[in-house]
């Protein structure tokens, strides 16, 4: 069983490698994340059923988002990997709600079926860590971890 900041790191680096391979001499983050309720863990939901299935499930619920970065350059000969994790804890939210936002935000390409960023934050209680990790990419532990590489001369 994978734990999910595993899964996040490996989906990360393998994205930021396809782009890698084809643009060695710059460059380039992959990120990718997840929401983890208990140990279930969801991605992108595929339609309207799973979208609605993830929200109810999320509901009045405190869950874990993880984000994976990869960050390469293999001219370069950087590969730095890491996550983020941020708890979110949840309103209580009727189905009438789950199905305004299903049909006015079309939350398919966000993992658990909802954007912080958008009306979906009307919904959220309490955050406890990085608000744009759940957004997707952790800014701060982004900024850092390419500051230090430059710290370190890796851009001359």
């Amino acid at each position: 069983e994978t734990s999910p900041s595993t899964l996040v790191q490996t989906c990360a680096f393998a994205k930021a490698k396809k782009i890698s391979m084809y643009n060695m001499n710059n460059f380039v983050i992959g990120a990718d994340t997840v929401v983890v309720l208990d140990k279930t863990i969801m991605g992108k939901p595929r339609n309207t059923k799973e979208s609605r299935e993830m929200l109810g499930m999320l509901s009045g619920k405190t869950h874990k988002v993880f984000t994976g970065v990869s960050i390469q350059n293999i001219n370069k000969n950087v590969n730095e990997l890491f996550y983020s994790m941020t708890e979110v804890e949840l309103h209580s939210f009727s189905d009438s709600i789950v199905e305004y936002y299903i049909k006015n935000y079309e939350p398919y390409d966000k993992a658990g079926s909802y954007g912080i960023q958008d009306w979906f934050s009307s919904q959220i209680k309490k955050i406890d860590g990085c608000y744009y990790n759940v957004m997707g990419l952790p800014l701060s532990k982004v900024f850092k971890c390419l500051y230090d590489l430059s710290m370190n001369n890796i851009n001359d």
